[in-house]
């Protein structure tokens, strides 16, 4: 009885505890647990197998569902520009935080995804020779101008870690 009783606990704790949604209130959660406490006196274990699969069900498609508007999400960003806002969604979804320690298989990854350099053939090297600015360009950046600039602009702000949007707002 005891291996048969432990592992029940171990199955009674998770089964009775779910949540019935997502977003589901205390009151819910309470109201579905006094139901299941009935159902598992009544020894009604078929009810509550099904109940906690379909709640699974649900689950999964919700987690789908939040992949797929990642998805949707870096894409907005990409095309917004915002290209830092992109990468950090990504890494917070990511399983992997922070840096690694550089074992033997990291560094091999590494070597596989970076081969060595190898020089560019002639025919894809251009000489482009750009003529110096001329001063007098200067003259009509003024506050306005800036100003009209700044509000135009899109994407990340680079090491000062303030986007297009934190630059229209200041």
């Amino acid at each position: 009885w005891k291996d048969l009783s432990l592992s029940m606990v171990h199955v009674f704790i998770p089964l009775m505890l779910q949540k019935p949604s997502m977003n589901s209130k205390a009151k819910t959660n309470a109201k579905f647990l006094a139901l299941r406490l009935a159902k598992w006196n009544e020894g009604d274990l078929q009810s509550l197998m099904d109940e906690a699969r379909e709640i699974q069900v649900r689950l999964s498609q919700l987690a789908k569902k939040k992949e797929t508007s990642c998805h949707v999400a870096f894409t907005r960003l990409m095309l917004l520009g915002q290209v830092g806002k992109a990468v950090k969604l990504i890494d917070s979804n990511s399983d992997v935080k922070g840096v690694h320690k550089l074992t033997r298989p990291v560094k091999k990854v590494l070597a596989c995804k970076h081969p060595d350099a190898k020089p560019a053939p002639q025919q894809l090297k251009m000489e482009i020779t750009t003529p110096e600015p001329q001063p007098v360009i200067f003259e009509e950046i003024d506050s306005q101008m800036v100003y009209r600039v700044a509000k135009n602009v899109h994407g990340s702000g680079g090491p000062t870690l303030l986007d297009a949007d934190g630059w229209k707002h200041i």
